[in-house]
Order: structure tokens, then sequence, then C-alpha cells
């Protein structure tokens, strides 16, 4: 099984760049209104245990915020790779240093383009990282942040946005040329822009290539899906 974990990745700007690898055989929106904050490390934490874990992540310090294999479906399959993945196995100097130029920037200490550039570049390691991967699993989970990054400070930008869009359809089409396995594409919360910059919203994003019959799935519902493809090592 590979999970594509794609921060921010948003319905309408997949159907309105036509993202057709990135919709696959069955695609809709998730359903995060139960949070009262659509957070990065909460939702995605949400996501690995299928437990609603926002009493359990403070804000002040959610980005060091870990959990147990125990506690997430990753126990379920005898061997898996989690690539990046928030609240599990983040890779949290490059992280930081994304935090780090957009707090700059807004103090006046940065400039977008140094801090798109870090972006770029962690993606480009994350990507190289992930197809090294693959194969070599039963479960595959790569984590990719750049919808959201780029998006935060450049959502309103249609042209940065498609460049952006264009990048993670190029990707899932890779995988998907590359694979027959069950594909999961998700992600944690959508975007709005707010002039220029972007937002979260409480609706996901989420893909298969295998038909779910889901409809406005919770981002927990899909823990007991992906225990079930681990309990028959095939699509549910």
């Amino acid at each position: 099984m590979i999970i594509l974990a794609l921060d921010a990745l948003d319905l309408s700007m997949v159907k309105n760049f036509n993202c057709e690898s990135l919709m696959q055989l069955e695609y809709g929106q998730t359903d995060i209104s139960e949070f009262k904050l659509p957070r990065t490390v909460v939702l995605w934490a949400s996501f690995l245990t299928g437990k609603n874990m926002e009493t359990r992540i403070p804000v002040k310090t959610q980005w060091e915020f870990k959990l147990k294999l125990e506690e997430t479906f990753f126990k379920f399959f005898e061997s898996y790779v989690a690539l990046d993945v928030p609240a599990f196995s983040l890779k949290d100097k490059n992280h930081a240093e994304e935090r780090r130029l957009l707090k700059a920037y807004f103090n006046d200490e940065a400039t977008v383009e140094e801090y798109d550039a870090v972006v770029w570049k962690n993606h480009e390691e994350n990507k190289k990282d992930f197809f090294r991967s693959l194969g070599n699993s039963e479960l595959i989970m790569g984590y990719f942040d750049l919808a959201d990054a780029i998006g935060h400070l450049s959502f309103g930008i249609p042209d940065k946005m498609k460049v952006v869009y264009e990048e993670l359809e190029k990707l899932a089409r890779e995988v998907k040329s590359s694979t027959d396995d069950f594909i999961l594409i998700i992600s944690d919360h959508g975007m709005k822009a707010v002039g220029r910059y972007g937002d979260h919203t409480r609706n996901g994003f989420y893909s298969s290539n295998r038909e779910l019959g889901l409809s406005l799935p919770k981002i927990t519902d899909f823990y007991s899906l992906i225990r079930k493809v681990a309990s028959k090592n095939e699509s549910p």
C-alpha cells in the first residue's frame, strides 16, 4: 500500500488545474469540522491513530509531539516506511527552517524567494527518498508539504500554485505508473485565499485507485480501512 500525504491539497485546485492523476478512480473531500482548529500536526496524528488527537497536542509544543508506533496503523504492517510524517517521523530540522523563514518573512527579515527555495529543496529531498523506498515495504507513506508551505504565502497567486499542483500531479502520475498497489492520496485540510496568502479550510481531500464507496469521510475513518488492507494484504 502507498499513501501520498499531500498537506493542504485542495479539491477545488485539483479540479481547476485538471489534475487527473491526483483525482484517481474515487475522490472527494474529507470532513474535519469536528476539530476546533485545523492544525497540521493534530490532523495527521488523528489520521495515524483513528482518533481525534486535538486535546493531546498543545499548540505551543505541537511540532515536538511524537506518537509511539503502537498508537498508529503502522503497527499492522510487517514492514513500513514513514517518510517525514508529522507526529511520527517528521524531519524536524527541515521544517524548523521553513517555519523560521516564514516568521522572518513577516518580520521583513527574509524574502518570499528565500522561503520558497528552502521549501522546494526539502520537497526534492523527500521525493528522492520516497522513490528510493518504493517496492521495499508493505506500506510506504510519504509526506509532502509543498502545497501547504508555498500556499501560506502565495495561495492567492494562481500562476505559482499552478506550478505546485503540476508538480504534485507529476508525483502522483509517476507513482501510479510504477506500481499496481493500492494508492491512497490524502490531505489534512484544504486552503482558501486571503489576499495573496492562504489559510486552512475545514475540508481535506482524498482519492483512491480503488472503489471505496466513501462519502465525505472523516480523516479518522481511514484508520480502519488501512487496517483492513494490512490484515488482507490487499485492497479493501
